[in-house]
């Protein structure tokens, strides 16, 4: 270490134009960053039931993540509404069904519009006024990038061009699977023998919907809607107390895919564009795009905010322009260089990744402050022996010290790679990443700096007589000094009770993994989540299939009847508990068959009696396949091909507002598979798959990779701290601080009722990554101390004076600068605000006075010495990083 700090110290120039070139070259990698917040950033691609689901997905479709909107009004009925409720559906139509001819023909009168140069947007949406969908399409394009405007210039036409032709290549994908609602929805009809399916709202020889107009087309559409029992709370909603219908609902599946943010953000933008009506959205894809939105926001907002919070406390503690500027630049550099090298390589920023801007700000600073402080430290010192000689001595230390804290903080957060959640295994990477650019970075632009500015103390830290000011951090460090010599042992007592009440609020943590739990109670998002599932029964869905074990067992009566019980016992009062809003079966298609071939009576909306009426039925029906599967399109969510599994559709929203958590999820899946093994003929079998179940397994990937992370970082950090200091004793010293903090920390967890989800948990890495900071250079410090001869109160009264101050000021710096999240809308920002300033304050605690209070106690000596064995001999990591050199 001492040859590169000579390097720095002698090529400052050379060092500051790398450092330049590489923020340089690494910056423009931010923005190829992408966000990811979906099931696969979490789920092991190699879990058995993540498995099963995606097969179930292929099977059946994705009926859990779909788009759920609840159109109200009392006003419904009428050709106004009808007309913009149908305009909308239009619109959504072409991602679900592609025509090539027309969005050809729709391209070459563009271009002909491109080339007569500039235009009027009112005469250019003229043009297309026997093409109104595309019209729409104009409109909604131009206001969203160009705003309002009266007039096209040919670059504006150009970029109008290129998302002409880029909505043209989406909308060949047709992402869309289906879209279920009151104009698009289909019935059954019995007559002269034959089943076959028939549009509610007929339709022209073009294809076009035929409104209903007058008040006996609305009364004979109304009619069609109502004689199907299933469509009541499934496309359209009464009013509770007059019995009107007074909501639609479109339901929006898409097909099975890994990304659904492009396509439902297209939906969301078409929804949007549609005034006149009064529409709530929701559905997994929905939260989603929420969660995208303040993930972005609060990253690129609140990020800033911190980093200026950090920057003013770093002014109040070195009062001077070198003192901002230097820890300015490296924190702004580690954050570029890290970023810039996520998006060249592809990472995707994920829940947990939103936290690694705020953790670069807390390790960047933490050691540009150490550094910086050590310089002020040693003034005199480097003013007596001249300022090249006295910056390589001073810079050597502190260097060292920066690269042990950062070697031990490199390993702690590089554990994490061991866990089976993917984004958890990047985040751990991508930490240890940023530690090491932190180091780097600090470890040369500050000594280059200093060696280059003038040599000098701040006039603001010193008195009127030249001497340094007393401020209040070191009063708190005089505080925390006296503690620990003098009341030693209190300290420690105090400590043990704090953990013994830390550990019965660790009983009471809970873990939760569902995304919904991440918005605020009064957040639209829950809100309208709570509206749209007290309509239409939810916007998250699961899968119970049941396996009849022989072909075409799904046709039984007996086996279809005991299906009907088993969803009249999910949606009863008396289960109010399982929080389940609607299920949909392959039942419902029988007992509208057995109801259309008896005349619509609806007293026959029931599973027949004879197994022999329903093989019949499916016999004489006619339906569409249109993906050609062997399937009728009406069946192919809820049977398999061999009429052997059926697939129950069970959509949930949390009754009389409670938050859908994970414990409420798996409260009712085990509830289901009570009853199931209780009531099942042992010759049938089931599996209950979907969203909800995936973010019920993500639990126990939370619980055993933060049991196994925590291990893994602890015994080995403890290793390296043992192996850098020569010490066995040394690990487990080092290890108090943090263990202490990490279980405070989640005891306060417990006490207030903080969930253990994907951003709190990892809060322990964090903890031990910052915390083994903290230790190491009080260690280090302490050790260089006490080979001087010091005593042990003396030693720690040294340590403290000098790296006790950079300790209280970078937790200052950090816990004011993340008390700034706080404000954010997104729950695990805010919680992982408090929870980080929670954790400065345990770490400092820990380091400054739980630490040397036990080193107080044991009188551990940490000066080094001369192995005995050969294996010590090379283990001897204090001689390799140059420890001895450093002292003569």
């Amino acid at each position: 270490m001492n040859r590169y700090i000579n390097f720095v110290l002698h090529h400052p120039i050379a060092v500051l134009i790398f450092l330049a070139l590489a923020t340089v070259v690494l910056t423009p990698g931010m923005t190829r960053l992408e966000f990811d917040n979906s099931i696969e950033c979490f789920m092991p691609l190699n879990d058995p039931d993540y498995i099963y689901y995606n097969s179930v997905k292929d099977l059946h479709g994705d009926n859990g993540r779909f788009v759920i909107m609840a159109i109200s009004g009392e006003d419904l009925w009428s050709p106004e509404i009808f007309q913009k409720i149908n305009e909308l559906l239009v619109d959504l139509e072409e991602y679900e069904e592609f025509d090539g001819e027309r969005e050809a023909r729709r391209v070459v009168r563009f271009e002909k519009l491109l080339s007569g140069g500039d235009v009027q947007f009112k005469e250019m949406l003229s043009v297309f006024d026997d093409d109104l969908g595309f019209a729409r399409f104009l409109r909604r394009k131009v206001e969203k990038l160009f705003g309002t405007i009266d007039y096209l210039d040919e670059d504006h036409l150009k970029r109008l061009k290129k998302e002409i032709v880029k909505a043209r290549d989406f909308k060949k994908l047709e992402l869309i699977d289906d879209i279920i609602s009151p104009l698009t929805a289909k019935d059954i009809s019995g007559e002269n023998d034959i089943l076959e399916t028939y549009d509610l709202i007929e339709k022209d020889n073009e294809g076009r919907r035929i409104l209903p107009a007058t008040r006996e087309e609305f009364h004979d559409f109304r009619q069609k809607l109502e004689r199907n029992p299933a469509f009541e709370e499934g496309i359209y909603a009464r009013d509770g107390e007059s019995g009107k219908i007074t909501d639609f609902a479109v339901i929006i599946k898409f097909v099975n895919m890994l990304d659904q943010d492009p396509i439902v953000r297209e939906v969301k933008e078409i929804i949007a564009s549609h005034d006149g009506l009064d529409i709530t959205i929701t559905g997994v894809p929905v939260v989603n795009i929420s969660m995208h939105t303040y993930m972005q926001s609060d990253m690129f907002m609140l990020t800033p905010i911190v980093l200026l919070v950090v920057i003013i406390v770093f002014y109040f503690n070195f009062r001077s322009v070198r003192g901002v500027i230097l820890p300015f630049f490296t924190l702004g550099m580690a954050e570029l260089w890290l970023f810039g090298l996520m998006g060249y390589c592809g990472y995707k920023i994920t829940p947990l990744g939103i936290s690694l801007p705020p953790l670069m700000i807390a390790v960047g600073s933490s050691y540009s402050i150490h550094i910086l402080n050590q310089y002020y430290a040693d003034f005199d010192m480097i003013s007596k022996e001249g300022k090249m000689k006295g910056l390589l001595h001073s810079m050597s230390h502190i260097s060292l010290t920066v690269l042990l804290a950062g070697l031990t903080t490199f390993i702690a957060f590089i554990t994490l790679t061991t866990s089976r959640i993917a984004a958890v295994r990047e985040w751990g990477f991508l930490s240890a990443v940023g530690v090491v650019f932190a180091v780097v970075i600090s470890s040369s632009l500050i000594p280059s700096c200093l060696t280059i500015m003038p040599h000098k103390t701040p006039s603001l830290l010193l008195g009127k007589d030249k001497v340094p000011k007393k401020t209040i951090v070191d009063r708190i460090v005089l505080l925390f000094t006296k503690g620990a010599i003098i009341h030693h042992r209190k300290v420690l007592a105090v400590v043990i009770l704090l953990l013994g009440i830390s550990l019965v609020g660790i009983s009471k943590l809970e873990v939760e993994t569902t995304f919904l739990s991440y918005f605020k109670d009064n957040d639209p998002v829950r809100k309208d989540g709570s509206f749209v599932g007290e309509k239409f029964g939810g916007g998250v869905g699961f899968n119970i299939l049941i396996d009849t074990g022989e072909v075409d067992g799904v046709k039984s009566p007996q086996f279809l009847a005991m299906v009907e019980d088993l969803r009249a016992w999910l949606v009863t009062d008396e289960n109010d508990d399982l929080n389940i809003g609607r299920t949909d079966s392959f039942t419902d298609l029988i007992k509208t068959m057995h109801m259309a071939m008896n005349n619509d009576d609806r007293a026959m909306f029931k599973i027949p009696e004879a197994k022999s009426d329903i093989v019949d039925y499916l016999e004489i029906y006619s339906g569409d396949d249109d993906d050609s599967d062997g399937r009728f399109d009406e069946f192919e969510p809820f049977v398999d091909f061999d009429f052997r599994t059926l697939n129950l559709l069970t959509r949930m929203h949390g009754k009389r507002d409670l938050l859908l958590g994970t414990a409420v999820t798996k409260h009712t899946v085990k509830s289901i598979s009570d009853y199931m093994d209780k009531h099942l003929p042992d010759s049938y079998s089931y599996r209950i798959t979907g969203f909800p179940t995936m973010e019920i397994k993500l639990v126990n990937y939370v619980i055993t990779g933060q049991l196994q992370s925590l291990l893994y970082s602890l015994i080995v950090v403890g290793i390296i701290v043992a192996l850098l200091f020569n010490r066995l004793k040394v690990g487990p010293l080092a290890l108090i601080p943090m263990s202490v903090a990490v279980i405070i920390n989640f005891g306060i967890m417990g006490w207030f009722g903080v969930k253990l989800d994907m951003a709190t948990s990892i809060i322990a890495a964090v903890t031990i990554g910052i915390g083994v900071d903290d230790t190491i250079h009080f260690l280090n410090t302490f050790r260089h101390n006490r080979v001087r001869g010091y005593s042990i109160d003396e030693t720690i009264a040294r340590t403290s004076a000098v790296s006790g101050k950079a300790i209280v000021f970078t937790s200052l710096a950090l816990i004011l600068g993340h008390l700034v999240l706080v404000v954010s809308n997104f729950i695990p920002v805010i919680l992982f605000g408090i929870l980080m300033a929670g954790t400065m304050i345990a770490t400092t605690i820990g380091a400054l006075l739980i630490l040397p209070s036990v080193i107080k106690c044991t009188a551990i000596d940490l000066s080094i010495y001369e192995p005995k064995t050969a294996v010590g001999k090379y283990l001897n990591i204090g001689r390799i990083f140059g420890l001895e050199q450093e002292e003569q």
